[in-house]
């Protein structure tokens, strides 16, 4: 049995709970503590109870304080007898440590990036790494360089203060916005898991804000070369045969890696931040 502190039903309480056996964690390969400890609380409390332990649910809950810890919520169960007056309930509840993840930095095929915003999520047991950052000069075209060349391909990932330990891992999708002179603020995807099939796109967000980019740009392009070479060629300084030509030139093509980049601008990176 174990003694310590949780906040509770807007109270901090001390429990007695019993160990169980602990967990490794995926993000760091620390041992995390697991305990199951048993509640009783009448009939008027119960949903008060019920909505604070939902809402700390594993994985993505918002954890539970304690004295230097936090808590998630694992498996979680409930009972209480029918002729009791006042009515009781008991829960049993498994809660899990959570680990407060900070990094310093993050070193991506040797190029140092200092996170202004970062987290990392479990998803289908695969690690994913968002962080937003700005960089400029030098190390923004080496940024950039790494982005264009290196497409699906895996690379070391240091996440300083989180893990000393080299990951493999690849970029998903970056988004980038435009700060004042050349700095770029970035807003970065990292995979993990070297080898294992992409899990499936949900439907919120798929190619944003590609997509608004490259709508955005088809139209305002298609009407401008309409436009001039239309002007152009009634003016005679065309021939149809050249106007006819240059509007060929138009059509879609292939994008170099450089000319895709510029599809992943947007305006307001935070609004991919979530």
């Amino acid at each position: 049995m174990t003694n310590f502190s949780l906040h509770l039903l807007g109270s901090e309480r001390q429990f007695h709970a019993e160990e169980l056996p602990s967990a490794t964690s995926a993000h760091t390969g620390r041992q995390l503590q697991r305990v199951e400890l048993e509640l009783r609380v009448p009939g008027d409390l119960q949903d008060d109870l019920e909505r604070e332990l939902k809402a700390a649910a594993a994985p993505a809950g918002q954890p539970l304080t304690g004295q230097g810890t936090s808590w998630l919520v694992g498996n979680h169960s409930y009972s209480y007898t029918d002729n009791a007056q006042p009515r009781v309930y008991t829960h049993r509840v498994e809660l899990r440590e959570v680990e407060e993840l900070k990094t310093s930095a993050v070193e991506v095929a040797g190029l140092t990036l200092v996170p202004i915003q970062y987290k990392e999520d479990l998803e289908e047991e695969r690690l994913l790494v968002s962080l937003i950052t700005e960089v400029s000069g030098e190390e923004g075209e080496r940024l950039e360089e790494l982005l264009t060349t290196l497409g699906d391909s895996y690379v070391d990932v240091v996440r300083r203060g989180v893990s000393e330990t080299p990951l493999r891992m690849r970029f998903g999708r970056c988004l980038w916005q435009q700060g004042e002179g050349d700095i770029r603020r970035h807003n970065l995807a990292l995979v993990a898991d070297e080898g294992q099939p992409d899990p499936p796109l949900g439907f919120a967000g798929i190619n944003q804000p590609q997509l608004g980019r490259t709508l955005e740009r088809t139209v305002a392009n298609a009407r401008a070369l309409d436009l001039l070479v239309e002007q152009l060629r009634s003016q005679g300084i065309l021939t149809e045969e050249v106007a006819t030509s240059i509007k060929a030139t138009a059509l879609p093509h292939e994008l170099t890696p450089r000319e895709s980049r510029e599809f992943c601008r947007t305006n307001t990176i935070e609004n991919f931040w979530n």
